[in-house]
C-alpha cells in the first residue's frame, strides 16, 4: 500500500465504496464511483487480489490477449483502492467484486487503509431492483440517517431489516470506526435492469454530492439518462403488457406521493440550487 502525501492546502479525503454484485443491481452503484476514477486524475492505494478473499468458481479469473503473437494474461479478480482528486476534494474509492470469504477480515484490512490516510466520512453505494416505474424519479433510501436529514435530501430512511451483503457489512464497520458514514440505496425497475442504469446512478451521485460536499461532473450521466429513458419509452410502447403494468406502477407511485411531501422536496432541491450557486461566486 502506497500512502497519499498530505496536502495542507486540501480537505481531508472522503470515500466512497461500491461493490459489485449481490447489491449492486444494473451496475447502478459501482457506476458512480467507477466515473470519478475514469474522469479524474488519481492514482492506486492498494489491490486486494488475495485468495482469502475470493471463490474463484465465484468470481472467476478473466483471460485476455495482449499482444500480436498470441500471449496472454490472467486478471484476478480483486478490491481495488484508489484516490481520486476532484477539484475540491480527495476521494477515496473502493470498489470490485462483492467478496466470497472473510468479510471481516477484509472489512478491517479496507478501514485501516482508510484511516492510514485520514477518512473521516464516507458513503457506500448500492442498487436494488425495485417495483419503481422508469418514468419518475428513481427513490433513494439512507441508513444510518436522520429523518430531518433525509427530508433535506429529498430521501427516505431506509428501515430495511434481512439479509445482507458486504455493502451492509461494511457500513457497519466504517461506523463502529468512527467514520461519519451513510449507505444510499437507489431503486432500479425490476423489468428493465439490464446496465447500464444512468439514471439511478445519477440519483446516486446527487446524494453523494449533498452528503460528502463535493463537486464532480456528471453530464456524461445526464445525457445518457435521457437517451436511455427514450430506449426504455420505445419498448414499453411495443408491449401492451409492459405498458400496462408500467401504468399500474405509475398510479401507485403517484398516489403515494402527498402534497405536503412533494412540496417539502421541492423546497429541499431548491436550498441545494441555492447552495450551489453560491459556491460558485
Amino acid at each position: 500500500m502506497t500512502s497519499a502525501p498530505a496536502d495542507p492546502t486540501r480537505s481531508a479525503p472522503v470515500a466512497l465504496v461500491a461493490f459489485g454484485g449481490w447489491g449492486d443491481a444494473g451496475d447502478a452503484a459501482s457506476a458512480v464511483a467507477d466515473h470519478l476514477l475514469q474522469t479524474y486524475p488519481g492514482e492506486d492505494l492498494a489491490d486486494l487480489d488475495e485468495e482469502d478473499w475470493f471463490d474463484y468458481q465465484t468470481n472467476r479469473p478473466l483471460t485476455a490477449v495482449v499482444d500480436e503473437e498470441g500471449g496472454r494474461e490472467v486478471a484476478w479478480p480483486a478490491i481495488s483502492i484508489g484516490l481520486v482528486h476532484l477539484p475540491d476534494i480527495d476521494v477515496v474509492t473502493v470498489t470490485g467484486p462483492e467478496p466470497n470469504l472473510r468479510w471481516r477480515t477484509l472489512t478491517r484490512t479496507i478501514l485501516a487503509i482508510l484511516q492510514d490516510v485520514g477518512v473521516t466520512r464516507g458513503v457506500v453505494l448500492g442498487s436494488m431492483l425495485a417495483n419503481t416505474p422508469h418514468t419518475r424519479p428513481f427513490p433513494v433510501s439512507g441508513s444510518p440517517l436522520t429523518a430531518e436529514h433525509a427530508r433535506e435530501l429529498g430521501m427516505e430512511v431506509s428501515e430495511y431489516e434481512g439479509p445482507t451483503g458486504i455493502t451492509g457489512v461494511m457500513t457497519q464497520a466504517m461506523v463502529e470506526a468512527g467514520i461519519d458514514t451513510t449507505a444510499l440505496w437507489v431503486a432500479v425497475p425490476h423489468y428493465v435492469s439490464e446496465p447500464p442504469q444512468p439514471k439511478a446512478s445519477l440519483a446516486l451521485a446527487r446524494r453523494v454530492e449533498a452528503l460528502l460536499d463535493l463537486r464532480a461532473d456528471w453530464s456524461s450521466f445526464v445525457a445518457d439518462t435521457a437517451a436511455w429513458e427514450n430506449g426504455v419509452d420505445e419498448l414499453v410502447r411495443a408491449d401492451e403488457d409492459i405498458a400496462q403494468y408500467v401504468q399500474m406502477l405509475e398510479s401507485e407511485k403517484d398516489a403515494t406521493e402527498e402534497p405536503e411531501a412533494s412540496g417539502e422536496a421541492i423546497a429541499a432541491e431548491f436550498e441545494r440550487f441555492l447552495r450551489r450557486r453560491d459556491d460558485k461566486k
